[in-house]
Order: C-alpha cells, then sequence, then structure tokens
C-alpha cells in the first residue's frame, strides 16, 4: 500500500486521528465509477465537519500523484484535517462472488449520512456476526426497520425489477446514487419481517453488487436475471478518468 499526504509520503501522525472523513472508489484503466459523486460527497462532509469546501481539482491531482500510474487500485481519500488530503492506493478488490447471508443487529450508524472515520460498532458487529458464519451485519432500527450493512447499501427488488431502498438513517452510498440513475427505485419503510416478500435482494458499495442469500433465518428469492440485468446498467455507466 501507498500512503501520501498532500503529495508526498505520509507521516504516521498524519494516520492518527478517527476524527474525519472520507470516501473508497475502485480505479480501474486509470477511471472510476460516478467519481462525481465522491467528489460531491467530500465536498459536502468537508463543508460539514470543517467549514470548509474542498477543492475537486487539488483532489483529482493528488489522486493522481497517489497512483503514480497504477491503472487498476482501491483508492481511499481521507480528510482528518481541514487543509491535509490524504491519500492511499492498494490493491483492487472485486466484491464477493457467492451470494451473502446478512445477520440483523440493533444497531444505527450515528451521522449516518457522513462517511465518517472512527466506525468501531459496525466494525465490531460484522466481526461478531462473521463469528456466528454469516458475511455481514445488517443494521437495524429498535422497530426491526432496516438501514444498511456494515459496509454497503441494501435494496430490494420487486418483480418487475425496481429496487426498494430502505429509508431508515443511511449513507447515501456512491454506488447506490449510480442504481438509482440506472434503474427505477423508490424509498419506504423495510422492516425484518418484510424481506422474504421481495423478489430478490442485493448489497451495493463502490466494489460492486452482490446478491444477499438470506436474511436471519429467511431465506430470499434468487434475483438471477432481475439482478443481472441492474448488473448490466450499472456496468454501462462510464468510467471517468481521475
Amino acid at each position: 500500500m501507498r500512503i501520501e499526504t498532500d503529495g508526498h509520503p505520509a507521516d504516521p501522525a498524519d494516520l492518527f486521528s478517527t476524527y474525519g472523513h472520507f470516501t473508497a472508489m475502485q480505479v480501474r484503466d486509470g477511471g472510476v465509477q460516478g467519481l462525481s459523486n465522491h467528489l460531491t460527497r467530500l465536498d459536502a462532509a468537508h463543508r460539514e465537519l470543517f467549514g470548509r469546501p474542498l477543492e475537486e481539482d487539488r483532489v483529482r491531482d493528488l489522486i493522481r500523484h497517489a497512483l503514480d500510474g497504477t491503472a487498476d487500485a482501491a483508492v481511499r481519500v481521507t480528510l482528518r484535517h481541514a487543509e491535509h488530503v490524504v491519500v492511499s492506493v492498494a490493491d483492487p478488490r472485486d466484491p464477493p462472488s457467492a451470494p451473502q447471508r446478512l445477520r440483523s443487529v440493533p444497531y444505527l450508524r450515528p451521522f449516518p449520512h457522513v462517511k465518517h472515520l472512527g466506525g468501531f460498532a459496525q466494525a465490531e458487529w460484522a466481526r461478531r456476526v462473521g463469528l456466528e458464519g454469516y458475511d455481514d451485519a445488517l443494521l437495524t432500527a429498535p422497530d426491526g426497520a432496516v438501514a444498511e450493512s456494515s459496509m454497503a447499501n441494501i435494496g430490494f427488488l420487486e418483480p418487475d425489477g425496481a429496487v426498494v431502498w430502505p429509508d431508515a438513517p443511511q449513507l447515501h452510498g456512491t454506488a447506490m446514487r449510480l442504481v438509482e440513475a440506472t434503474t427505477p427505485s423508490t424509498s419506504r419503510t423495510v422492516r425484518l419481517g418484510d424481506v422474504g416478500r421481495f423478489a430478490g435482494a442485493f448489497l451495493v458499495n463502490s466494489i460492486g453488487v452482490v446478491a444477499v442469500a438470506s436474511i436471519d433465518d429467511v431465506p430470499l428469492s434468487d434475483a438471477g436475471p432481475l439482478l443481472a440485468g441492474l448488473v448490466d446498467r450499472l456496468a454501462a455507466v462510464p468510467w471517468d478518468q481521475v
């Protein structure tokens, strides 16, 4: 992994604070799907946390510098300070190949609209359900309303292929926005007792899309062609050059 701060090798002190915000993206052939979504989210969070805008061109320049010609990578842009931009470059990641088994947990992220640092609780819930043999935790409200997984948005499929997004507090993810732009979508309350009524479900984040096989002890329908169509439409979204 390569980590830079403002275009220079990162100092350990640059990586210490758990206060701040970030975005994570996949780079392929020097491009990012929905790059503007990442940059817009960084700017909005920066204004909220630090009271100032974040210059888009500067962020793109620093990503290009950290990539140093690497065509395919996983890139993370982190802001722990109002002025300093940390960019990390790691090996590219692909979504899981197998449908995911989710375990519901009674937790919602604080300040869920911000992709913020310091997410101990969601990581701990993911670890605990992993020990039980599940693939990820599904975060839910006290009334059983579904929100998101520990690392991704969850969408539920109607028989006609339309997507229902839970309306419980969650991050409006960059990849979720791409799905909304390419597949008919609505948002409403989805409780744990509702999940078996859908034609399928999926998780989506910047790494990609993966089907959901079950939630707790409820097996979900195989979305099959419905999900394939969504994935095909998402794949057709252009990759913007950094």
